[in-house]
């Protein structure tokens, strides 16, 4: 796979661009992987995130009905219309972040996605359909962790909350060109079917900003510093013995508890 990219860089003039958060996948064994855990039947769509040089998108042609692939660099999209000429591949010239997935039917979403908006993408997946993706592996341990670790976070907390999330495995820096400074792994996401609350994710998200805090504390500052969204919160209604926890101590089943006794 590397000699296949190394072609396709002379053949169109291009190197992998750091704006763009840019490494080729080039262990093929990676993408075999990601095939199995995506388990495609025949008749499904399946969404792929930045589709690179294409490299995933051929192997989801084998086993897909359609892929729509979201790539945000032109260079590599002229690429891609070039190299794969099939009509059951939908190109949208987009930034990801951007695209309104409800105007998109898709049973699946894949994904070697760009580690500085890693966040942002699983927030506006999360609780759609099933994903495979490939993250910094850092990340996918935020997406895993526990109640009380250091790396148990407010993204952690929507994700399981709208999900189970597997971490499935471990991938080396060099399975990538150009070689990341970091780790990465494989992930799947699969839908509990809890229909998403966009209050109770700003909530999360607001929480968590005082993580090292008690509950009672956070709860005051949250009313303090978003007056407009959190005005209503009665810390009064939470059980006093959830008061006293830090929040980062809190498990997602009491988070949604202390949610459903203030709004």
């Amino acid at each position: 796979m590397q000699k296949e990219l190394y072609c396709l860089m002379l053949k169109y003039g291009f190197r992998p661009d750091h704006k763009f958060d840019q490494n080729f996948i080039i262990n093929k064994n990676i993408i075999d992987r990601i095939i199995e855990l995506l388990d495609i039947k025949h008749t499904e769509t399946v969404l792929e995130i930045g589709p690179g040089t294409g490299h995933l998108t051929k192997h989801l042609l084998e086993k897909a009905k359609k892929v729509i692939a979201i790539e945000k660099d032109k260079k590599l999209i002229d690429i891609l219309e070039k190299e794969i000429v099939d009509s059951r591949l939908e190109i949208i010239s987009a930034d990801f972040l951007k695209v309104d997935l409800n105007n998109l039917k898709f049973d699946k979403i894949v994904g070697l996605i760009p580690y500085s908006i890693s966040q942002e993408i699983i927030e506006k997946i999360i609780g759609t359909k099933k994903a495979v993706l490939v993250v910094q592996k850092e990340f996918a341990e935020k997406l895993v962790a526990c109640e009380g670790f250091e790396n148990y976070v407010g993204t952690t907390v929507i994700a399981q909350s709208y999900s189970e999330i597997k971490y499935v495995s471990k991938i080396k820096k060099g399975s990538f060109y150009p070689v990341p400074k970091v780790d990465s792994a494989i992930i799947e996401i699969a839908p509990n079917g809890a229909k998403i609350d966009s209050t109770y994710k700003e909530f999360v998200k607001n929480l968590f900003r005082y993580s090292n805090k008690d509950l009672l504390n956070a709860i005051k500052l949250i009313i303090k510093n978003q007056p407009t969204l959190f005005s209503k919160i009665d810390a009064i209604k939470v059980p006093e013995e959830l008061l006293k926890k830090k929040v980062k101590q809190l498990n997602i089943k009491e988070i949604k508890k202390i949610y459903s006794s203030i709004f």
